[in-house]
């Protein structure tokens, strides 16, 4: 029963790390990947990375 909830949020934390990279000007399929694995973790150093030059 966990995986049936585990994976849809792993996956939601993946959405949202590649939405926050792009709107940065990162590689949103290198983000997915990332914020995929790292869950939570991802997530936050999406968010605090700085804008792409």
């Amino acid at each position: 029963m966990e995986l049936f909830l585990g994976i849809p949020i792993w996956l939601l934390f993946g959405i949202l790390g590649a939405w926050i990279a792009t709107t940065k000007g990162r590689s949103g399929c290198g983000w997915f990947l990332l914020c995929a694995i790292l869950g939570p973790f991802g997530l936050i150093v999406a968010a605090v990375i700085s804008k792409k030059n």
